[in-house]
């Protein structure tokens, strides 16, 4: 019989193994690209493809997951492959190399992730868990990993961080196969039915437009994922400094799950996106015409607003408005569409504006967040 203690345990177990792997990933995989010889477009490309790559993989997986009302395989399957198929990496050279391991990789990896949040919403309710004290862990472990490497690249060589990938891959494995099996949330709307689940999301124009309004908000970090490292190296910003800056992102976000995750349930969805969209739109027009590392580190504390807000109202809008039929689903759709679809055309544009004008790829970016602004402030007044 599993514990709230013991489950709380596992949970942020596998959140910190994951965000070892995004701590590492996020910041240094485009620093690793460019080492390997690549252009920005081309890196655009190669870190476009598992977002793109959500829009297939994410559903069908999570949808059969659901079909079958099991996630804890599914996830070790998924987790497995992908450890296997990015040891390739070390022996690919060039673009296409590159391109064909990165797909291969993101045949399963892209599922790992709604099938965790799946796992973790239903193992919360079922034990009385905050799901914003469990993802810290993942938050702080991203911090940790973003500070570490990047000493370490700055003392050493940037082919490393292919070895840290790996190694946090198999950790993500073994915390994976400790994970309770996951059970589905019981939630509050809509009838369940035997059609599709996503075929039953997408008739629903409320979750339609959470998708198109929360995919603009974290599309709009898709410059920022992919080439802000290159951005703040070329800028003269050394390795180490540039993990810091990614780490205190990330402290911004966890005090933003730990600290105010009850206080957003108390405004209707569309006025906190309004404010992150607010927000958003200046963190990246001061990204865009500035290299001052004050500003820049004041402009990293906005992160707990653009992501940590738009992440924890989305999770919080899947986890109470959906029903448990599409649970799987629903955290699918989430990652391959905001998160993968929208992402990816946003990274792979902002890549071929990057080489262009460094600086404008970011207003690029502030445009998309402007938009969501607009949209969340028209349906707030709307509703009023």
């Amino acid at each position: 019989m599993e514990t709230s203690q013991s489950v709380f345990a596992k949970l942020a177990a596998n959140y910190t193994s994951v965000y070892v792997y995004l701590g590492i990933m996020t910041p240094f995989w485009a620093i690793w690209l460019k080492y390997k010889g690549l252009s920005p477009s081309e890196i655009g490309i190669i870190i476009a493809i598992p977002y793109l790559l959500k829009l297939i993989v994410s559903p069908l997986i999570s949808q059969t997951s659901d079909k079958r009302q099991e996630y804890r395989r599914p996830l070790i399957l998924c987790v497995t492959s992908s450890v296997v198929f990015t040891a390739l990496y070390y022996f690919a050279e060039g673009f296409w190399q590159l391109l064909i391991v990165t797909m291969l990789v993101n045949l399963t990896l892209p599922a790992v992730m709604p099938l965790m949040e799946t796992i973790a919403v239903a193992q919360s309710g079922k034990h009385r868990l905050s799901y914003g004290q469990i993802r810290s862990f993942g938050s702080v472990s991203f911090i940790v990993a973003a500070i570490v490497v990047g000493w370490i690249i700055k003392t050493s060589e940037v082919s490393i961080v292919l070895i840290f990938v790996l190694l946090s891959l198999v950790l993500l494995l073994i915390s994976a196969l400790l994970l309770p099996r996951g059970n589905k949330t019981t939630t509050t709307i809509g009838p369940a039915t035997n059609s599709s689940p996503i075929k039953n999301l997408l008739a629903n124009k409320d979750f339609v437009w959470f998708l198109i309004v929360v995919g603009l908000l974290q599309a709009s970090h898709g410059v920022y994922y992919s080439m802000g490292s290159i951005y703040w190296q070329e800028g003269g910003i050394g390795e180490d400094v540039i993990g810091m800056l990614w780490a205190v992102g990330v402290i911004a976000e966890v005090s933003f799950f730990v600290f105010c995750g009850s206080f957003i349930q108390k405004y209707p969805l569309s006025l906190i996106f309004a404010i992150i969209g607010f927000f958003g739109t200046l963190r990246w027009v001061v990204l865009s015409v500035s290299m001052s590392l004050p500003i820049i580190f004041v402009a990293q504390i906005l992160h707990a607003l653009t992501f940590g807000a738009s992440h924890l109202v989305a999770i919080q809008y899947l986890g109470s408005r959906i029903t448990k039929e599409t649970a799987g689903t629903a955290q699918s759709l989430y990652s391959s569409l905001p998160l993968g679809l929208i992402m990816g055309l946003s990274t792979y544009v902002g890549g071929i504006i990057y080489e262009y004008e460094a600086g404008g790829s970011y207003l690029a970016m502030a445009v998309m967040c402007f938009t969501a602004f607009i949209m969340a402030i028209f349906r707030f007044y709307r509703k009023k």
